[in-house]
C-alpha cells in the first residue's frame, strides 16, 4: 500500500519504504533540528547547503516584532 510514503524534502518525491534516508537537520523558524526524510545523500547535502545559506543571511534583520 503506497498511502503512507514518505516525501523527500528536498525534491518533494514519494520514496519507498525501506528507502527513505533520515536525518536530524535544521528547520528555519525552529530551534534546534527535526527528523526529515531525503531520497539519497546528494538531497541531503544539497539542503543543508541551502538551509545555512538562508540562515546566513536573515539573521540580524529582525521581524515585524522586533522592528
Amino acid at each position: 500500500m503506497n498511502l503512507f510514503r514518505k516525501k523527500c524534502e528536498y525534491c518533494k518525491t514519494k520514496i519507498n519504504k525501506g528507502e527513505e534516508i533520515p536525518r536530524d537537520v535544521k528547520v528555519p523558524g525552529f530551534i534546534g533540528t527535526y527528523p526529515k526524510y531525503f531520497c539519497c545523500l546528494e538531497h541531503v547535502i544539497n539542503y543543508k547547503k541551502e538551509v545555512d545559506e538562508y540562515l546566513k543571511n536573515s539573521k540580524g534583520k529582525g521581524g515585524s516584532c522586533c522592528g
